[in-house]
């Protein structure tokens, strides 16, 4: 199903033609329709969706806004949720009912989570990971050599880039030294994502990107029990993604220098706004 979905892309990329946009055409839209099909999302609510998803995620969203997203995204799924659970079908949120171990708030919350990464953080990953390997043309060719690095390149460009910056906040239970720093009993604690990935005690030149890295051991998709519900279906997509694109557009480029790429920086995961990019005919 995602290769089908990557190549329908890509068929829609090379009718738009050379200057295309890589985020609008290809790289929001295969997770998305990846996620919507796993789980029943019918088409005609997937736009509505996508806009709900980009108001919550943009830290410069107003209060009203940011309520109408949540009233938005309630509504669907208030409406989507019983009328599966009446009526299960064989997805994933079909095979979550017919396990009876969710309740119907339970399955509408894992329902916001599926959706809300499918088209938040792996779009963003997808476009990020295709623009770095652009700017990074040595490391591009090295791929193109050796197709077997992919998986590896997937998890060094999560490490590299780490586009979520904030990890998960934890509340000190009691008081805390910790490297020459008093935690006091109920601070709070936020891991900076970016900072732990590119730790020169724990990575070997961090601010280098290089697809050969083999220790990864990264904190991109979580650690331990609080890992990414979606990471191995995330992993699939960039992998197929990358490996596709690149395929099938051997002379892929940006069609504007790379200081002309605007980014997303007032939402709460990195990426580009657009990705116009051109290839030889």
């Amino acid at each position: 199903m995602i290769e089908r979905i990557v190549h329908e892309q890509l068929d829609d990329l090379e009718k738009a033609g050379p200057g295309a946009d890589l985020v609008d055409v290809f790289t929001e839209s295969v997770p998305s329709r990846v996620m919507c099909e796993m789980i029943g999302v019918p088409e005609s609510e997937r736009k509505s969706l996508q806009r709900h998803v980009e108001t919550l995620g943009r830290l410069s969203s107003t209060v009203p806004e940011a309520l109408a997203a949540v009233s938005g995204m309630s509504g669907f799924l208030a409406r989507f949720v019983p009328t599966r659970m009446d009526d299960p079908r064989d997805d994933i949120l079909g095979d979550l009912i017919r396990g009876g171990q969710l309740t119907e708030q339970e399955l509408m919350g894992m329902t916001a989570t599926l959706i809300t990464g499918a088209m938040d953080t792996t779009g963003n990953m997808l476009a990020m990971g295709i623009f770095t390997l652009l700017e990074h043309p040595d490391q591009l060719a090295k791929l193109r050599e050796d197709p077997e690095l992919m998986g590896a390149a997937v998890e060094e460009l999560l490490r590299f880039l780490t586009i979520s910056h904030l990890g998960a906040s934890r509340w000190a239970l009691e008081d805390v030294e910790f490297a020459g720093q008093t935690i006091k009993k109920g601070e709070v604690v936020t891991v900076a994502l970016p900072a732990v990935n590119r730790d020169p005690e724990r990575y070997d030149n961090p601010d280098q990107l290089d697809i050969g890295r083999t220790d990864h051991g990264h904190l991109a998709l979580g650690h331990g029990v609080h890992q990414c519900l979606g990471q191995h279906l995330a992993r699939t997509i960039l992998r197929v993604g990358y490996e596709a694109l690149f395929d099938r557009f051997p002379t892929l480029q940006l069609a504007v220098p790379s200081g002309e790429i605007q980014m997303r920086d007032d939402f709460v995961h990195y990426g580009p706004r657009s990705l116009p990019v051109t290839w030889d005919d």
